[in-house]
């Protein structure tokens, strides 16, 4: 199939992303470079870049992919924030004025959930009006917990990152055993403004490098039975992906290429077009 791309998930540091090697394995050039070259093969239209401030690897990410993006209209930012942060509405603000399209969280543990359910009242009702797209690095453990705020924020879109981490598997898990490690985030399912990201099929593949993470199939089905076509959004986690995978294989993932072309089509690209559309419009 061909298709428009927009990648709903990718990262970008000014000094590249250190992975398991130290350096990225993407040939000459820096990061930024070597995403344009895939991009341009690729035929991605769009990028959803998220912003990553934490272990130290660039403590002013938000800022360099703000500059990056002034001049690459493809490119759209999400501000990484801590969980601890307790933003109050101007920081908020603040990083949507500077263009960001929404912010990113990392939730490895329960606790890190109940940091952010006590962020001030008003910024999360600030990203409510503004319709922020937040992206979330959640872990099962910490993901029910965000029900309430995601109802509550019916303005924002909430995108979960790679199916929502159910952790790696050695063999094909039975459908039940992907039902239950899915649990947590199957149970946003019933919440229209809850969405899942097709990325990072390495981290549910074991070993990492096993493409094409055959394991991942019983959980595409279950995510897209549950949320539906209209919902799911492929990233390619450039470039952590790029330590077990190449980036073709990021974006080819055979069993996706099975559906109708009209689903491949929306969870390849016409998905987060749509999304970006929308956030942009005028209010």
């Amino acid at each position: 199939m061909t298709a428009r791309l927009a990648d709903a998930h990718l990262h970008l540091f000014r000094e590249g992303f250190p992975g398991r090697y130290g350096k990225g394995p993407y040939g000459l050039g820096g990061e930024i470079e070597a995403y344009e070259r895939f991009r341009a093969q690729h035929n991605i239209e769009k990028g959803l870049v998220v912003g990553y401030e934490g272990d130290g690897i660039q403590p002013d990410n938000n800022r360099y992919i703000r500059t990056l993006a002034a001049t690459r209209p493809w490119m759209a930012t999400l501000a990484y924030v801590g969980a601890e942060a307790m933003p109050d509405a101007g920081a908020i603000d603040g990083l949507l004025d500077e263009g960001h399209v929404g912010i990113t969280i990392y939730l490895r543990e329960a606790e890190a959930t109940v940091s952010v359910l006590r962020w001030p009242r008003e910024a999360w009702r600030r990203l409510n009006q503004r319709r922020a797209i937040v992206s979330l690095n959640a872990f099962p453990v910490a993901t029910p917990g965000l029900a309430p705020l995601i109802e509550a924020s019916g303005g924002c879109t909430f995108l979960f990152s790679h199916l929502g981490l159910p952790g790696r598997q050695r063999a094909m898990p039975d459908r039940a055993t992907a039902l239950a490690l899915l649990a947590p985030l199957l149970g946003l399912a019933g919440l229209p403004n809850a969405r899942v990201k097709i990325s990072g099929l390495y981290a549910i593949s074991d070993p990492p490098h096993g493409y094409p993470h055959e394991t991942a199939q019983p959980f595409l089905e279950i995510l897209f039975d549950r949320f539906g076509w209209d919902r799911c959004c492929w990233g390619s986690d450039f470039s952590p992906a790029l330590d077990y995978v190449s980036f073709a294989q990021a974006v080819d993932i055979p069993w996706l290429r099975q559906v109708r072309s009209v689903d491949y089509d929306k969870v390849m690209g016409g998905n987060l077009r749509e999304m970006l559309s929308a956030q942009s419009a005028p209010r």
